[in-house]
């Protein structure tokens, strides 16, 4: 029996030594001679700080076309312009509450623009209709009277 009670000493020291918790240390050493994840990390940076710059100039550029587009639908909703005009409405376009007023006037032109052509190709459909009426009228008395 005292075989079996050494084993049995054993396996107990063995389950405890196994339920002890263990401490492991993990050690990530990134070195730039000869990591590739650290050139992949500092290329994909360089990369994402040029692409975000890219964006950055893009959107500078759409806001100056859309600027210039508005400034160019008010000078054509005016009529004609002077370079005195010009520099009003440059000077206008500094303030954002002047920009949406001529936004405002802009866009209430054109509808009425769209609106005028609406009706006056309304007005020509009816004045060819009536046309063919008026011949139709005619090619009608015609017949009555041959």
């Amino acid at each position: 029996m005292t075989a079996v009670n050494t084993m049995t000493e054993q396996f107990k020291n063995l389950i405890e030594e196994v339920k002890k918790p263990t401490k492991v240390n993990h050690h990530h050493v990134i070195d730039i001679g000869s990591s590739k994840v650290f050139f992949s990390l500092v290329s994909m940076c360089i990369v994402i700080l040029i692409l975000s710059l890219a964006i950055y100039n893009q959107r500078q550029a759409i806001s100056q076309y859309k600027g210039n587009d508005l400034k160019y639908r008010y000078i054509k909703m005016r009529g004609h312009t002077t370079g005195e005009n010009i520099y009003r409405l440059e000077r206008l376009f500094e303030h954002q509450d002047s920009v949406a007023l001529i936004h405002k006037q802009v866009e209430k032109y054109e509808q009425l623009v769209k609106e005028q052509a609406k009706k006056i190709e309304r007005m020509k459909l009816n004045a060819e209709e009536a046309e063919r009426l008026q011949k139709s009228i005619k090619v009608l008395k015609n017949k009555k009277t041959n």
